[in-house]
């Protein structure tokens, strides 16, 4: 729970990034749910502040490892169930907290700004401390796509304005599509303190004019994090809702080489390991490594 008390002195200094943190729904994908009223979760885990947080279990029949996936800013962990369930199929738990800025909340998805952003630490954290406690001793991986993964790389060492929030826990990051240098919240050094084993995913057409009005805002995470584990795959065309609604090639490649990187990273398959070695790209896939 020392997460969760690091919460009360990072209020004041939230108040600085409500300006920082874009509010517009922008990173939403395509989902088809019940209407925000109808959403309830698998599960309900209470906030420190009292708040309930709706969570999503996709559950694994042979469980390896456990990750903990966070949504881009106004979505819905069921916007990504192709990818998450065959993460699920191979063996990867994925427990995905409804955040407080979805359109799909029981709340409306009015939050924004550092109200956005400071919720998400905590619901993170509380469903981390969840799956401690009834997955335990399996291994922690974390994903997130978008404003998602900025929270992810954050639980994986990156430190941001608000201080460190990593978790010692978590083995490696799976980011989809990072938000790039958000003033005022991302800073120079920020991917500096990155300790863990990173994937980044993005695409040359991956615009987000708010954030990331070069698709190459993406790839900060991966050039200025320290070298040595850290992959990132380019996919031509690919865009800011590629996880959910690219093409099918591009669906099944993405599936293929974030599974691969979770055996490898979080479940120490070293067969897997070799494979992310020497993994070549297909046509219109750019990989490199550092």
């Amino acid at each position: 729970m020392t997460v969760h008390l690091r919460l009360i002195g990072l209020l004041a200094a939230s108040l600085a990034l409500a300006s920082a943190v874009p509010v517009a729904a922008q990173d939403a994908v395509t989902v088809t749910a019940p209407a925000p009223s109808a959403v309830l979760g698998d599960l309900t885990l209470r906030a420190p502040d009292g708040r309930d947080i709706p969570v999503f279990v996709f559950p694994a029949a042979e469980e390896r490892a456990v990750v903990v996936f966070s949504h881009g800013l106004g979505g819905d962990p069921r916007a990504y169930r192709e990818i998450i369930g065959r993460w699920a199929q191979a063996g990867f738990t994925v427990v995905a907290p409804l955040h407080v800025d979805s359109q799909r909340h029981p709340g409306g998805g009015r939050a924004g700004g550092a109200v956005a952003f400071m919720t998400r630490i905590a619901d993170l954290a509380v469903v981390r401390d969840h799956v401690r406690a009834e997955h335990a001793g399996k291994p922690i991986a974390v994903a997130g796509h978008s404003f998602g993964s900025l929270l992810s790389l954050m639980a994986g060492g990156a430190v941001t304005a608000v201080g460190p929030q990593s978790d010692p826990d978590v083995r490696a990051v799976v980011a989809l599509s990072s938000p790039g240098a958000i003033q005022g919240l991302v800073q120079p050094e920020t991917y500096g303190g990155l300790t863990v084993p990173m994937l980044m995913v993005t695409g040359d057409a991956d615009v987000v004019a708010t954030y990331a009005p070069d698709w190459r805002a993406h790839r900060i995470p991966f050039d200025t994090a320290p070298p040595g584990d850290r992959m990132l795959v380019i996919f031509g065309g690919g865009e800011h809702g590629l996880v959910a609604e690219g093409t099918e090639a591009q669906r099944a490649f993405l599936a293929e080489v974030t599974l691969d990187f979770l055996r490898a990273h979080a479940s120490g398959d070293p067969e897997a390991q070799a494979r992310l070695a020497a993994l070549s790209a297909p046509a219109g896939v750019q990989i490199e490594r550092r």
